[in-house]
């Protein structure tokens, strides 16, 4: 009688456990998000959160055609759509058992009140979270990978001002090049791409003759789609400290980078070995050490 119960208790559970994974297999519906501006054109970067989600938070960034993807259990939810020069968007989203895409078509954002012109991409509100890898998550978020996203530079300044940047909006900075021996190739490389310093002060960074004190304690922290991490300090991002050059490249040798490098590295010229020339750049972040 026993064995039997014994018996009779694993088939039960192994039935409760089938029933989990189906209902598991079955409980995410695949939801496609594309976010346009008034024009109709894909906006790159835009960040979309969606309530409610979970403890972790659900959050996107789109990719170079504005399109993210995740998947959502069926229920009632709400889309925060941001992006770089356009008023934050707020759509429904009702998810059933079918695929679906949703559109969220941004407005423009209405000019400053104080007429100050802003040249090149402009930061994004502080306290807006992109999307911090290209992994995909699990049941806890239930979002999905995003290949695509790796084509999205997110540059955090020291007050948490950020900038989304795209191989695009990056060349619309003045042009610097910086050669580099590349002990993998065994050969001189010449980068095209925009000072690192150039960025972050319209992040708010301080350079220049600004750069003292406290703000000597700060460093950036470079990181590639692949989890591959090296620091620089601020110092050595500002030419009036340092020598060399600290290079956001999207470019060599007169050609973009290609998959396995690109859209974008790090590059520090004035190293002896290329090792904190972080490929496959997607974030750079502004800290400071205790």
């Amino acid at each position: 009688m026993r064995v039997q119960g014994l018996r009779r208790g694993v088939w039960v559970g192994l039935a409760v456990l089938v029933c989990g994974l189906a209902a598991w297999a079955q409980g995410y519906t695949p939801v496609t998000v594309v976010v346009t501006g008034p024009d109709g054109a894909a906006v790159a970067g835009a960040e979309i959160r969606v309530t409610p989600g979970s403890p972790a938070g659900d959050k996107l960034i789109a990719d170079e055609q504005g399109r993210a993807q995740l998947g959502m259990p069926a229920g009632e939810y709400k889309l925060h759509v941001t992006a770089q020069g356009f008023a934050d968007a707020d759509k429904a989203l009702v998810v059933a058992d079918k695929p679906q895409t949703l559109t969220v078509a941004l407005e423009a954002a209405a000019p400053s009140s104080g007429g100050t012109e802003v040249t090149g991409p402009a930061p994004m509100s502080p306290g807006a979270v992109p999307l911090e890898t290209t992994e995909g998550s699990g049941h806890g978020s239930g979002t999905t990978a995003q290949p695509a996203a790796a084509t999205v530079l997110t540059i955090v300044g020291a007050n948490g001002e950020r900038g989304v940047f795209t191989p695009q909006t990056l060349r619309e900075y003045p042009q610097q090049t910086v050669m580099i021996f590349d002990h993998h190739t065994n050969k001189k490389e010449t980068y095209a791409g925009v000072p690192l310093v150039d960025l972050l002060g319209k992040l708010g960074v301080k350079h220049g003759k600004d750069l003292m004190g406290k703000a000597l304690a700060q460093y950036v922290v470079a990181t590639g789609s692949d989890g591959d991490v090296s620091v620089v300090a601020l110092g050595e991002v500002d030419p009036e400290f340092h020598p060399g050059t600290v290079l956001v490249a999207d470019a060599i040798d007169g050609k973009p980078l290609d998959a396995k490098t690109g859209p974008f590295r790090l590059v520090v010229s004035e190293d002896k070995r290329p090792a904190r020339s972080v490929r496959n750049l997607v974030r750079l972040e502004v800290r400071t050490a205790e």
